[in-house]
């Protein structure tokens, strides 16, 4: 049976050369995390955990304690898994992350409240230097060291902070960043002895060695996204392709229009293809009457709103002898249109284009 629904195929070889590629930036004594939160950044957290992990990755950061359990299923135990939203206010947690040897990362007073009066348990601490989101406050390092029975029973491992705007190699907020972050492990150092330090995130491991730490988390450029604006071309290897099937090839004739409210109206007389895809699978509405899909190296403009399940391309720069037919495939994601291209005609960033992929094409993994 010819699947009617999209096909998303991961290439699992590309994701491990990306990990050795970004590996080798790093400075030698630092290490190469993974964040694989949102099921792999959409493509497939167990697959992509695997291929990460023998490509060399041993430390891995989801965003929620049910994320770290799924995880701690498929990864071996030497391997370190790090919570970034920390913990319930209702302790329910506590257990499971001592049970099943996963970190919370501790983002507030609060929540080291939670566990200084339990049994010593592994925990990574998050300072807030600029972001204003969820973090320490960077005079809590100083209250901390001045009152050291705020972490009796805690055992900092870890202790990271997170860029605002690392992709922006010339944006001055990385070097304020950059001081405030070392003030804190100045201090944390002299009362975290044992404890590694991280700020750098995919794009700031292009903003230079003094910004690596410890271990940098590595992000979207694991999956093909382009990790800093200092570099023209993305030095990153396509991890995905997406394509969707032709269900119709129709004629459209001049003043005629096309999807709902007719919001397109057709110039001259052309030719459609009706494509199984729709925002019901992650494809956003941004895209009406402005995104292209592609087909055989033409692009096929979208015309139109896109609907749940299905969106209208003209063939108006395809030679009609070159026409797609019933069933054939057209590139959403390709060679002709990265993650970031389709992200940029969308009015978005490649992160939401990853972490929306919807639930209903058929996806392939692949290994050279």
């Amino acid at each position: 049976m010819c699947a009617m629904s999209g096909e998303i195929t991961i290439d699992l070889s590309a994701l491990a050369r990306n990990y050795k590629t970004l590996d080798s930036l790093s400075v030698s004594t630092c290490e190469t995390a993974c964040s694989i939160k949102a099921n792999a950044y959409g493509l497939g957290v167990k697959q992509c955990a695997s291929a990460l992990y023998k490509a060399g990755a041993r430390s891995f950061f989801v965003a929620t304690i049910e994320e770290g359990l799924a995880l701690r299923k498929d990864l071996p135990e030497d391997t370190s898994i790090y919570t970034l939203n920390g913990l319930s206010p209702d302790n329910g947690d506590i257990d499971l992350y001592r049970n099943h040897n996963i970190i919370p990362v501790l983002g507030s007073l609060d929540e080291i409240a939670q566990l200084s009066e339990s049994k010593t348990i592994p925990v990574a601490l998050h300072f807030d230097t600029g972001m204003n989101r969820f973090g320490l406050r960077t005079d809590d390092a100083r209250l901390m060291c001045e009152d050291t029975s705020i972490l009796r029973n805690l055992e900092v491992c870890l202790v990271i902070s997170h860029f605002v705007s690392s992709e922006e190699v010339d944006n001055l907020e990385n070097m304020k960043q950059l001081a405030q972050f070392s003030k804190i492990a100045k201090r944390m150092k002299q009362l975290c002895p044992k404890a590694r330090f991280s700020l750098s995130d995919s794009g700031g491991l292009f903003l230079g060695k003094d910004y690596h730490f410890d271990l940098v988390r590595l992000g979207v450029s694991l999956y093909g996204g382009h990790p800093s604006d200092s570099m023209k071309d993305n030095p990153m290897e396509p991890c995905i392709s997406l394509n969707a099937p032709v269900l119709q090839i129709k004629q459209a004739y001049k003043g005629e229009g096309t999807g709902y409210n007719a919001t397109y109206h057709f110039e001259e007389d052309t030719h459609l293809a009706i494509i199984s895809v729709g925002y019901a699978d992650g494809l956003m509405r941004t895209l009406s009457n402005s995104g292209s899909f592609y087909w055989k190296g033409y692009a096929l403009p979208i015309r139109g709103r896109i609907s749940m399940d299905l969106v209208v391309c003209d063939l108006v720069n395809v030679p009609e002898n070159e026409y797609p037919v019933r069933g054939d495939k057209l590139e959403i994601i390709g060679p002709h249109q990265s993650i970031d291209d389709l992200a940029k005609a969308t009015g978005t960033i490649s992160y939401e284009i990853l972490t929306s992929l919807g639930g209903r094409y058929k996806r392939v993994y692949k290994e050279k």
